[in-house]
């Protein structure tokens, strides 16, 4: 009976026995086949994200391989982003970190970041920080037990791939990083003006009445180009006073060569009688030379002056031997004497007058001169130039009253102010001419601004409607302040070759007060936010990548680069908004 008893006991106990058996032998199986699924990380493709990774833990990407299980957290928990790797058997039991050599390898767009692992407590630690982004392909090599280990992944974040043809219809412009300028900048009103030094006002010079116009308002003009044709009667009594002073001219030039010749004649004459030679010899030496009166009075004399020398010399003979009386010798002395002193008397009158003669002719000719200058001044005065005036002798009398109106620049007819027909006057304003290569930029300055200005400071001119930008110098500063306005009037030149800038316009002035060069500078349109970071996209083949910047001082168009951002790289510059949607838009998240 206790048998009988005893076996159906004993058959639960068998029975329970082999269902523990196969319970426990179920669940190494479940645990051999998870074992065996996470093995299958063991090398995954770099081109899968991180997303299909298994988490362990700590948060970290999980990866297996054989008996090794690593867990890698990037920790970025108050402190600079760092790797932490968490090391175990499959078993999930820590192994000896001092025994494990890890390299993690980063290839970024642009570089590949090798980081060393060190034991640190319950991990290794990577020898440097994970810069931002957190977008690379990632390489992790181990050896364990005289083993090697290795995996791969991509982990992307705020990165793009855009092709051509997008970033063109985009209008996606590119800027290669480098040195850029730092200004100090102040903003203010001013106003396009003409350039006063390249103004002309055309006036008639004359009275007259206008013959033909052509030229009108708005007219491009060059030097030498008639504006206008004016009948005077003014300009042909100047060019008749002109032409009759070089007749009279050219006469008193002629009385002075005359003038000149015959005192050199006569000197000639006065030379020969000095000698004291025969009058025949005189006579044949003077025959062919213009002498004039002077040869009639001093001949005459100068044989008396002989005659007397030789009556004298015979009745000196004849009184020493008492052949004469005395008083027939003294008589004979003294016409000697009186006719010596007339013909030295005569000689030197005729001398005297030669020279005052040719200097009353050089003086009348010198006269005549000066009014040939005056009459060729005032022709000047009136417009014509050398080439007219010299071939005013060859000009129709009837043109002598035909004046041209000339322009004497390079401009536009911006007034005119005379018709056909229309009598002016001399002084009448009626062409006024401007040259538009350059303008004026008047600016009004507050006082409060003027401890800031400086002349010589770089001035940039903006017109917004016309989008049209110039630069310029402060070349002129007033020294009145307006009681009104409480403002300085400056001035700014700008080059208008074009004549787009057109005087009376409003403009704004950007003035310079100092600028900085800084090793590296953007454009402050190229900056947009991502997460907390100021960024740019930087440029890789088709390639857009945030990359966050430190950045120094801005000036509004410009903004320093303290680090980020590489020389050389390349950019996004304009409509970089248009990258920043595209990586919102995709799923290229900061996930660790």
């Amino acid at each position: 009976m206790k048998i009988k008893f005893l076996l159906p006991i004993i058959f639960l106990m068998a029975v329970g026995i082999y269902a523990g058996k196969y319970i426990l032998s179920t669940a190494q199986n479940l645990e051999q086949s998870s074992s065996d699924n996470k093995s299958t990380l063991e090398s995954i493709n770099p081109e899968s994200e991180t997303g299909s990774i298994p988490r362990g833990p700590h948060g970290g990407w999980l990866f297996s391989k054989k008996d090794l299980r690593l867990e890698v957290k990037i920790f970025e928990k108050g402190i600079p982003p760092e790797f932490r790797v968490y090391v175990t058997d499959v078993s999930g039991k820590p192994v000896p970190l001092n025994k494990t050599k890890l390299t993690i390898k980063l290839h970024r767009l642009d570089r590949v970041d090798t980081i060393q692992f060190r034991p640190m407590g319950k991990y290794l630690l990577g020898d440097k920080s994970v810069v931002e982004p957190h977008s690379f392909n990632v390489e992790v090599r181990a050896q364990w037990k005289e083993q090697n280990y290795e995996w791969q992944f991509q982990q992307i974040e705020a990165r793009v791939e855009l092709p051509d043809v997008a970033i063109k219809n985009s209008n996606i412009t590119i800027k290669k990083a480098g040195p850029g300028k730092l200004k100090n900048q102040i903003t203010l009103p001013g106003e396009i003006a003409l350039n006063e030094k390249k103004v002309v006002h055309i006036v008639p010079r004359l009275d007259g009445v206008v013959k033909k116009t052509l030229k009108d308002l708005g007219d491009r003009v060059f030097p030498g180009d008639i504006l206008a044709i004016i009948e005077s009667r003014e300009l042909a009594d100047a060019k008749i006073n002109f032409l009759s002073t070089i007749q009279q001219a050219s006469l008193t030039q002629s009385d002075l060569d005359r003038e000149t010749l015959l005192f050199q004649n006569t000197n000639q004459m006065l030379d020969l009688l000095q000698k004291e030679l025969e009058l025949e010899n005189v006579y044949q030496k003077l025959k062919d030379l213009q002498i004039g009166k002077s040869r009639e009075l001093l001949i005459p004399a100068y044989a008396k002056m002989k005659l007397a020398r030789s009556v004298f010399h015979r009745e000196k003979s004849l009184f020493g031997k008492g052949i004469s009386s005395k008083s027939e010798f003294l008589q004979a002395e003294e016409n000697l004497k009186s006719s010596e002193a007339k013909y030295m008397a005569l000689r030197e009158k005729i001398d005297y007058d030669g020279k005052w003669a040719v200097r009353q002719k050089k003086r009348n000719l010198d006269l005549e001169t000066l009014n040939l200058q005056t009459a060729r001044q005032k022709l000047f005065t009136l417009g014509l130039v050398d080439e007219e005036i010299e071939t005013l002798s060859n000009q129709d009398e009837q043109d002598f009253s035909r004046y041209e109106l000339k322009s004497p620049i390079k401009g536009i007819i911006i007034q005119k102010h005379l018709t056909t027909g229309e009598a002016v006057k001399s002084d009448d304003d009626v062409f006024l001419l401007a040259d538009l290569s350059e303008v004026w930029v008047n600016i009004a300055i507050p006082a409060r601004d003027l401890n800031s200005i400086k002349l010589g400071q770089s001035v940039t001119v903006h017109d917004k409607d016309l989008e049209l930008k110039s630069k310029g110098k402060l070349t002129y500063l007033d020294s009145i302040i307006d009681e009104t306005s409480r403002t300085v009037t400056g001035r700014v030149v700008i080059p208008n070759q074009k004549s787009k800038w057109r005087p009376g316009t409003f403009v704004t002035l950007e003035i310079t007060l100092y600028e900085r060069t800084v090793p590296i500078a953007v454009p402050t349109r190229a900056i947009q936010t991502i997460r907390n970071w100021s960024v740019v996209f930087v440029k890789y083949g088709n390639f857009f990548e945030a990359r966050p910047l430190e950045l120094g001082k801005s000036d509004g168009n410009w903004t320093e680069v303290l680090s980020g951002l590489k020389k050389g790289e390349y950019f996004v510059d304009q409509n970089s908004f248009t990258v920043k949607a595209e990586i919102e838009k995709s799923s290229a998240t900061h996930d660790h």
